[in-house]
């Protein structure tokens, strides 16, 4: 079974243990601003194996990722002048990216990547004190409900990673928009925050 532990009650022990968890090629259940999520190193294609097993996902269907702030963004990720605006505006936020990579990463079987910021600073400093981006994917079985609560993660979820850091309620309780920012569209809605406007069509 994983250790769990309470990010309300001890934030340095759970960032200590999600570091080493994560530096180790370990998986680990955590709260973003959203829902909660399985992360590990992004860069590992070993680690991102046991999530596609961890979710029962299909290998062909990307994961997205985390990154700590907008210099990781830009170490990633090709950055023009209109993406750069849209970025700044709505970063960190409830959003997620479709950005064209530099490189290759093992949660993509192309140059793109759905990417990350999350309100949520924990997951951010995790990425940021290891230097690396996480993955971030729904932590539920393939095709299941997003949980807003760590008691609600499914039992094969619970059982497959190494770590549970519960953070309590998250802030926003659905999925984040997603915006493809390669072909400037709203792939899906989920949440926004308020007084944010996303200005492309469905």
């Amino acid at each position: 079974m994983p250790i769990r532990l309470s990010l309300l009650s001890d934030y340095d022990a759970c960032l200590a243990k999600a570091k080493k968890v994560v530096s180790e090629g370990g998986l680990f259940a955590y709260p973003t601003d959203t829902h909660y999520g399985i992360g590990c190193d992004a860069l590992s294609e070993e680690a991102v194996e046991r999530v596609y097993s961890a979710k029962l996902r299909e290998r062909g269907k990307p994961l997205q990722v985390i990154v700590s702030d907008f210099a990781m963004l830009r170490e990633y990720c090709e950055i023009d002048v209109k993406r750069k605006k849209t970025l700044v505006e709505l970063l960190p936020g409830p959003y997620a990216f479709i950005l064209p990579l530099k490189k290759r990463l093992p949660v993509s079987g192309n140059f793109e990547v759905g990417v990350r910021v999350p309100e949520h600073a924990f997951a951010r400093q995790v990425c940021s004190e290891l230097g690396m981006p996480i993955v971030t994917t729904s932590a539920n079985l393939s095709g299941g409900r997003g949980v807003a609560e760590a008691r609600e993660l499914p039992r094969a979820v619970v059982e497959a990673v190494d770590l549970v850091v519960d953070g309590g309620r998250c802030k926003y309780g659905q999925g984040s928009t997603v915006i493809d920012l390669i072909r400037m569209k709203v792939l899906r809605r989920g949440a926004v925050r308020e007084g944010d406007k996303i200005e492309w069509a469905d």
